[in-house]
């Protein structure tokens, strides 16, 4: 088998950080899927953030389009490593450093595959955050942004069009969107299943959250949810932990019968989400990505109840989560649900199902594969 040599493009800090969220687990899941493949040779390269004036000022005003790293500046050295180490694959992390895939498709052409490793697109998040806003936008705002949606947009399909070879994604439906964009290839690669599970004592009606607060899908989804269980006869006990504790705390004020928990240890957050009932899943809409919490809540055989935006980015065999895509059927389901021992520990062992029969290695290989071949 001839073996081809491949980086990892990337700022560090989206591959390591001190604190390891979302962005991080994700790259290095799709940095894992890379070093497995037993036809390529991975090394990391490493990129900075741009100190351009300009480029910063436009991140500042909100009219970023694609300009967190300095293409510019940062070209010349990538371009050179490239064919002195005689590299025959960039593997592109995350959507915000696409602009980095024209100067190596201008430059070495079909010699060179560029292959985008997508956490979502930036016009995703960003429809969301100007068709619901968690504040009330300026008319000058809200004028200024939809020319920036444009922009992301006209940008996306001009590089899936002209410069990238291929899109991996972390969910189905933005394989479909790149597919619209104009990819020549696209595949998703599912979240990989682990199984950690916990030792359980969990109180009948105890439903968690556990998730940043300040992220909007997830402040909006449990307002949305806590809007609708304050409505209902309920007995439910909502445990919520998550940070900054000003959003828990605001939560807490506007919702009384919620007990805000904070930001707990590794150790301390285990020993509660042991005692949950359910874990809370609330994603109303399909943001950018996949669900990195849902993974967790898996890996711990908690019983969950979640929406089908919410799984988005997840495939399994066998096992099924309890699924409610309304406020009030969630909030139904809950009653049902969460106060009867039986029904909890049957939903545990649909989720420890599910544990056991995520995609195996070769399957996410093969579909990576296919986007160099």
């Amino acid at each position: 088998m001839q073996l081809t040599k491949a980086i990892f493009l990337t700022h560090r800090n989206s591959l390591y950080s001190e604190i390891t969220g979302g962005v991080q687990l994700c790259s290095q899941e799709f940095h894992s899927i890379i070093r497995q493949a037993t036809d390529i040779i991975l090394e990391d390269y490493y990129v900075p953030y741009t100190r351009d004036l300009f480029q910063r000022a436009m991140i500042k005003w909100g009219m970023e389009n694609y300009s967190f790293f300095d293409i510019n500046r940062e070209a010349p050295a990538l371009l050179s490593y490239i064919f002195k180490q005689d590299i025959g694959i960039v593997f592109i992390n995350m959507a915000s450093s696409v602009r980095f895939a024209r100067p190596i498709k201008e430059k070495f052409g079909e010699k060179v595959k560029v292959i985008l490793l997508s956490h979502g697109n930036n016009s995703g998040d960003f429809l969301h955050l100007i068709t619901k806003p968690v504040n009330r936008p300026s008319l000058l705002r809200n004028w200024l942004n939809k020319i920036r949606l444009g922009r992301l947009i006209s940008t996306e399909a001009e590089y899936r069009v002209k410069w990238l070879d291929g899109v991996v994604t972390l969910s189905e439906t933005e394989k479909q969107i790149e597919n619209w964009f104009g990819a020549k290839k696209a595949s998703f690669l599912p979240r990989k299943l682990y199984k950690d599970f916990l030792a359980r004592e969990p109180v009948p009606g105890r439903i968690g959250f556990v998730g940043r607060l300040d992220h909007p899908p997830n402040f909006q989804g449990v307002i949305i949810f806590l809007e609708e269980l304050s409505t209902r006869d309920h007995g439910l006990h909502i445990r919520l932990i998550g940070a900054p504790p000003a959003y828990g705390i605001k939560i807490k004020e506007r919702f009384p019968f919620v007990e805000y928990l904070g930001e707990l240890s590794d150790q301390d957050l285990g020993k509660e989400v042991a005692t949950w009932a359910f874990f809370l899943n609330p994603v109303w809409w399909y943001s950018t990505g996949a669900t990195t919490k849902l993974a967790r809540a898996i890996s711990w055989g908690l019983p969950i109840i979640t929406t089908t935006a919410g799984m988005r980015g997840y495939e399994w065999k066998k096992g099924s989560l309890l699924v409610a895509d309304s406020p009030a059927d969630m909030v139904t389901q809950l009653i049902k649900e969460a106060h009867s021992i039986e029904r909890i520990r049957y939903w545990k062992e649909q989720t420890e199902l599910i544990a056991e029969n995520g995609p195996d290695q070769m399957e996410l290989i093969n579909r990576l594969r296919y986007n160099y071949e």
